[in-house]
């Protein structure tokens, strides 16, 4: 009877350990409060997976990790069970890479799709042979902006395409720093003698973000991945990104945070 009840009590403790693991949080989208411990998450914060959380406001969510369990996005739909579905991103490796230059249509077409996050500025490697870049050849971007179209050529460097989102929205000489603009067209112009072609590449809604905005987000991941192989950290990162902000290039990530962090290099 001792035996059993000894047995009992490890059972209840190693359960009580389990329920009380510790997440950081990476980010909120809205209001959520931890009511047990009377605490709003935010960047930062410490939770245990067995608090009691009300949402605030209509569709707010949470991302929050922890080193052993892996990563949770926390929302009033999933929040009964969101914690044992804790995971890791998928292995980078099953992600697909350009292993270069993107040297086609397709190439580009799958990079501007839906939503594009760039952090400051893209700087992308392109096939010259297919789109050489000079002063009649060149990438460009259009979108709308208080009803008049805009067209931006986008900047170049030998073979790397830049889109820069203070030049995009310069207009007439004048920065426009909060644009509402939700559809970017991106072409390539071509001039052969008399001949001129606008060949339109694909249409995605730009997000812009600064490494000061996203720093303290993705620092959360590095901390708790600290000593994890290059490739895991940029898994996780790529895997949060994606999920919170849009779609980003894995080289153009994997170079982003090669320069922030010093790591795999």
């Amino acid at each position: 009877m001792k035996k059993l009840t000894l047995i009992s009590l490890l059972l209840l403790f190693a359960a009580s350990l389990y329920s009380q693991i510790p997440y950081k949080v990476i980010t909120v989208n809205g209001e959520i409060v931890a009511t047990k411990a009377n605490i709003t998450l935010q960047n930062g914060v410490e939770i245990n997976s067995d608090d009691n959380f009300d949402f605030r406001k209509p569709n707010s969510r949470a991302a929050m990790i922890n080193s052993e369990r892996g990563r949770v996005v926390l929302t009033e739909q999933n929040a009964t069970d969101a914690f044992a579905k804790a995971a890791f991103a998928p292995a980078i490796s099953s992600i697909s890479s350009r292993g270069g230059s993107a040297s086609s249509v397709a190439d580009l077409k799958s990079i501007f799709e839906e939503k594009v996050l760039i952090i400051d500025k893209m700087e992308l490697k392109v096939g010259t042979d297919i789109f050489p870049m000079m002063d009649e050849k060149f990438f460009f971007i259009r979108y709308t902006y208080n009803n008049e179209t805009i067209n931006k050529k986008l900047s170049f460097r030998a073979d790397t395409l830049i889109i820069d989102k203070n030049e995009v929205f310069t207009i007439d000489g004048k920065l426009v720093e909060s644009p509402e603009v939700k559809e970017f067209n991106i072409y390539y112009y071509s001039k052969n003698n008399d001949n001129a072609e606008s060949l339109l590449i694909n249409t995605f809604e730009p997000i812009f973000v600064n490494t000061n905005q996203l720093k303290p987000e993705v620092d959360i991941i590095i901390n708790e991945l600290n000593g994890k192989p290059f490739d895991t950290i940029l898994a996780e990162v790529y895997d949060y990104l994606n999920s919170f902000y849009g779609k980003i290039d894995k080289d153009c990530l994997s170079t982003w945070l090669k320069k922030e962090y010093k790591i795999g290099v």
